[in-house]
């Protein structure tokens, strides 16, 4: 008597069936393509040693750390404004899923290019090593995904995938970027406010990163409104989520590298014009209302403090929705459309008749 391994043959109900269909079929496939499976599996296997195995540098410890125990380290710090990092490589995959029909007539091409890629990402991997430097092991991270995809797949994979990897970059936490960037735009933030409401006739003083109103009769300085512009209110969180949602965004809806390198670099002036609407809604929330109404404390912010961080977002992604129209379809796209319209009338013996086109005053 012979058993047979098929569940429909059994009485299995169907979608045990199907489950052993696909695993058949997958099963078939890695078979009939054992050296590259081989190899993938290899090379999953010696990154994963580098990055999540090998202690690669001290930092401020005495011990040599992993790689990846440095990025969780990296995510956390200052305020965590990197942690978005956790959610990229997930992200690129989506995005990989969703416009896979973008690679579907591509065939692998592997090119040598990718061994001249890696030779040089294995040097600046042992060069971070010896140089006891987290940064250089990431960059070194960055070219070994590229260096793979030209290996394996081809230029013309990796031209098509070429934004999805400067995507990938933003895993990599580079917080040394935070403070060098904050400190201007605390500046740049800060004398926008001022402009504006200088410009629309209010009086006020500037004082380092501190906006407050001058004494006047029956009030103390800063009485009437004070605005202190931290780090968090600079437009940091802001510019690098919106860096991110400008490279995926720019994408998915955008075709030519130029239109989406310049959508990318938008995000910066569409953070900064996010958050002076943010600290004009504070300015005008405090005059309207009071400051605990707008502002809040230090360690418990208001609701309405918290809804204008939110308009930074909402100020700078339609901006972002503004742009993409005009970079696919022209500044026309933004024009209203002309509607035509006839004027129908009767005469006396009950016959209509059409006057002229009259478009609209």
């Amino acid at each position: 008597m012979t058993s047979s391994s098929n569940p429909s043959e059994r009485g299995y109900p169907r979608w045990l069936e199907k489950l052993f269909n696909g695993v058949r079929f997958l099963g078939i496939a890695v078979w009939r393509r054992r050296p590259t499976v081989i190899m993938l599996g290899c090379v999953a296997l010696v990154m994963g040693y580098l990055y999540f195995g090998f202690g690669y540098s001290t930092g401020y410890q005495f011990e040599r750390s992993t790689l990846w125990s440095n990025m969780r380290q990296g995510y956390r710090m200052e305020q965590a404004e990197w942690a978005f990092g956790y959610f990229v490589p997930p992200v690129v995959l989506i995005l990989f899923f969703v416009t896979r029909k973008r690679f579907a007539n591509l065939t692998a091409r592997p090119s040598y290019l990718g061994l001249v890629v890696l030779a040089l990402a294995c040097f600046i991997y042992f060069g971070g090593y010896k140089a006891n430097e987290k940064y250089v092991g990431y960059f070194a991270g960055q070219l070994f995904v590229a260096g793979f995809v030209l290996w394996f797949l081809g230029v013309e994979f990796f031209r098509r995938a070429f934004w999805l990897w400067v995507l990938f970059g933003l895993t990599w936490p580079l917080v040394f970027l935070i403070e060098p960037i904050a400190s201007p735009l605390q500046l740049l933030m800060t004398k926008l406010t001022e402009g504006y409401l200088r410009l629309t006739g209010v009086e006020v003083v500037r004082s380092g990163t501190s906006l407050y109103s001058p004494p006047a009769e029956g009030m103390a300085a800063g009485e009437r409104f004070s605005l202190g512009i931290a780090v968090a209110c600079s437009g940091l969180r802001s510019l690098f989520a919106l860096g991110m949602v400008s490279l995926i965004y720019g994408y998915i809806s955008l075709r030519k590298s130029w239109q989406r390198l310049f959508l990318a670099v938008s995000a910066v002036p569409f953070a900064i014009f996010g958050n002076l609407v943010r600290m004009l809604l504070l300015y005008y929330g405090t005059i309207w209302f009071s400051k605990d109404f707008a502002i809040g404390s230090d360690e418990h912010p208001s609701t309405f403090h918290i809804g204008a961080g939110i308009a930074v977002f909402i100020v700078a992604l339609l901006c972002m929705l503004i742009l993409v129209e005009v970079l696919n379809r022209g500044f026309n796209s933004l024009k209203r459309k002309r509607v035509r319209t006839r004027v129908v009338g009767m005469d006396a013996e009950g016959i209509t008749s059409e006057g002229p086109d009259n478009p609209p005053e």
